[in-house]
């Protein structure tokens, strides 16, 4: 039999610091804001190279060529170059990002790169706006206070939430999701199951991976509760909730495979089962874990699942965590190589460690007064010392040489040369900067991958295949070309070089030297 805790809504507050004092708690809501605010609107307007610049230049490439396709006050071939740019990168996701940002430009009349920025930032940031009200809910004010700092101040995501890519949205979603799914289960009505729903369906629409530990939770929460298939398939607003999840990516998917076919390779260098039998696999999946989170922090918030006196909360917890797991061994490969894909993992951190942030508050026994100095005087510092690294990291670099390096490598070419290379970003910043066209060579990690999948290379082959037609390689990474031994042999022991300097190499490769 449920006890009366156990059965009520809302976890009776412990009478501690922000759950004693509301204004306490409503100055600290404001002050982190400002400071989460503050740090992510430094260095606004600096090249969006501070961050997966691969990722974020893919998104630039195809705002500037939804931009310009239909711009008159640019010369004709600008134009045909950034359209075709666009089109040129493969989907990925639905460019939700991409079209807001393009449809930004045209309101204000020019292509303002760090648009994106503060899209991302206003997303994130009602993101933890959600988290806070959620961990309320669940827990406590304490619990809330230091759950909404962790998500504003925390140093990687601090600089992960100002990047153009749809991370920032899908994980507003997830929470707001997340978020009324809570309502739901403490009031069960169709409302609820619309927020819980739609919100849901639209992180799973914005970016696919997040669907594992939505799914999960939804699932386990609804049997949970339910304990019957008949209470299930006969309650209209889990079958409200069930839809709405469903729809928005079910669309998205039978447009993508079978009236466009722009997705049917999305899938393609995924599922790789062989890792999970490697040692190093999880080691770096910890560091990936480590780097997004803290390790100590991901240990407390598993821990933290056993604080909650609701079943079915430990219940909606441990099942965001597992979702999470059967995400990480879904795509084994990039889960332990891209610290970005840990994003959907941070709010689940945080929820479970801040049960255990609440949890060390009520068992507190000093004067109250003194306690309340002393967990307000850490939680300042914690700000603090992470507000600085932010302002550190962001100031300690000054991308401006890089971009001028770009510009005036469209000097370097002719419009009609046809270009291969290793560069950085795929080509992407050539692309972006200099308006010049280049083929990408796939770099040491790129054979990975496929040597991972069981592809074979004959890299003489290869190389004769891709340089078909093209009149230079381009090396602007030469510590990678250094990487490729093979590929740098036939590079000089067969082709004049056109130019050199320390930045870069070109190769002619309509000029063979003669042996």
């Amino acid at each position: 039999m449920k006890s009366a805790r156990e059965n009520s809504a809302i976890e009776p507050m412990d009478e501690k610091l922000f759950n004693k004092h509301q204004l306490l708690y409503i100055i600290s809501i404001v002050v982190i804001l400002l400071v989460g605010l503050a740090i992510r609107f430094y260095d606004l307007t600096d090249a969006p190279l501070d961050f997966h610049p691969t990722r974020q230049l893919y998104s630039a490439l195809k705002a500037r060529g939804m931009f310009y396709e239909n711009l008159e006050t640019v010369p004709e071939w600008q134009r045909d170059f950034a359209v075709h740019q666009w089109k040129l990168q493969g989907l990925i996701e639905p460019p939700v990002m991409e079209r807001l940002t393009a449809f930004t430009y045209k309101i204000i009349g020019q292509e303002v790169l760090w648009v994106a920025r503060i899209y991302s930032i206003f997303f994130w940031t009602l993101g933890g706006l959600a988290l806070l009200d959620l961990t309320k809910r669940m827990i406590d004010k304490n619990a809330a206070v230091f759950a909404f700092l962790v998500f504003m101040v925390t140093p990687y995501t601090a600089i992960a939430s100002r990047a153009f890519q749809p991370d920032p949205l899908m994980v507003m979603l997830m929470i707001i999701g997340l978020w009324g799914l809570v309502r739901w289960i403490d009031q069960e009505n169709i409302i609820n199951a619309i927020i819980a729903g739609l919100f849901a369906g639209l992180a799973i629409f914005i970016k696919s991976v997040v669907i594992f530990p939505i799914v999960f939770s939804f699932v386990a929460v609804v049997l949970w509760k339910k304990k019957s298939f008949k209470k299930i398939f006969t309650n209209s607003s889990i079958w409200v909730m069930g839809i709405l999840t469903a729809l928005p990516y079910a669309l998205y998917m039978l447009y993508g495979l079978v009236i466009s076919g722009s997705l049917q390779s999305q899938f393609s260098l995924r599922f790789f089962p062989q890792l999970w039998t490697d040692p190093v696999f999880w080691l770096r999946w910890n560091e990936m874990i480590t780097k997004a989170v803290g390790f100590e922090i991901f240990l407390a918030s598993i821990v933290g699942i056993l604080i909650f006196k609701r079943s079915i909360y430990r219940v909606f917890l441990s099942a965001l965590f597992i979702g999470y797991f059967i995400y990480g061994l879904t795509l084994s490969y990039h889960i332990s190589t891209h610290d970005y894909y840990q994003l959907p993992l941070v709010p689940i951190v945080i929820i479970g460690a801040s049960s255990v942030f609440s949890q060390v508050i009520s068992e507190l026994k000093n004067t109250r007064w003194l306690s309340t100095s002393i967990v307000v005087g850490v939680l300042i510092f914690y700000a603090s010392i992470n507000a600085w690294d932010v302002r550190v990291t962001l100031k300690r670099v000054d991308y401006t040489s890089e971009i001028s390096f770009w510009q005036t490598m469209e000097s370097v070419f002719e419009p009609d040369d046809r270009i291969i290379g290793i560069t950085q970003d795929y080509g992407y910043r050539l692309n972006y900067w200099g308006w010049t066209g280049i083929e990408n060579w796939m770099s040491t990690f790129d054979f990975s991958v496929r040597e991972l999948a069981g592809q074979e290379f004959d890299m003489l082959s290869l190389f004769e295949e891709k340089t078909q037609g093209k009149d230079y390689f381009l090396v602007t990474q030469l510590s990678e070309l250094d990487n490729q031994p093979e590929i740098k042999k036939i590079l000089f022991e067969n082709y004049k070089i056109r130019e050199e300097t320390s930045d870069y190499i070109i190769f002619d490769l309509s000029e063979k030297i003669e042996n």
